[in-house]
């Protein structure tokens, strides 16, 4: 009996400190996983949405959607740290280029500048390099190009 209830005691307390432990280290390895899998759905999900609505709609609708989607990801950023920055401020130059182009096409050349700068800064925090206007459209073009929508 005495070999049983010291085995007893042995198994409880492992478990008292295993499982603390375990808990720790499952947050900080698929936590992150889950963090990075959950932001990305929700991102790319409303990305979705707006683009289709950016191609298919009116202007006046296509810039409402873009305008939707820019706010959804600043609430993103300002609620909880990114999970993926560079996927995220790439995501957010194109948001931005496309509002650019939509205030071009609408004769706003203020409002083109402001978005377009937004983008430039937002490709710049990505990826370190600065792009010229053309590059930022050529970035768009290929972009709508390459979407399956």
């Amino acid at each position: 009996m005495k070999l049983f209830a010291k085995h007893a005691l042995l198994l409880l307390a492992a478990a008292c400190v295993g499982f603390p432990l375990g808990f720790w280290h499952a947050q900080s390895t698929i936590g992150v996983g889950a963090a990075m899998l959950s932001q990305g759905l929700a991102l790319s999900e409303y990305e979705t949405l707006a683009d289709l609505q950016y191609k298919q709609a009116d202007a006046e609708h296509g810039e409402q959607a873009q305008l939707d989607l820019l706010h959804f990801m600043q609430q993103m950023q300002a609620k909880e740290k990114i999970a993926l920055p560079r996927a995220f401020a790439y995501d957010e130059a194109k948001v931005q280029m496309r509002l650019a182009l939509l205030e071009e096409q609408a004769g706003n050349e203020e409002g083109f500048q402001q978005h377009l700068e937004q983008a430039q800064k937002a490709l710049n925090h990505s990826d370190q390099r600065w792009y010229a206007e053309k590059q930022m459209r050529e970035f768009i073009a290929k972009d709508d190009r390459e979407s399956q929508y």
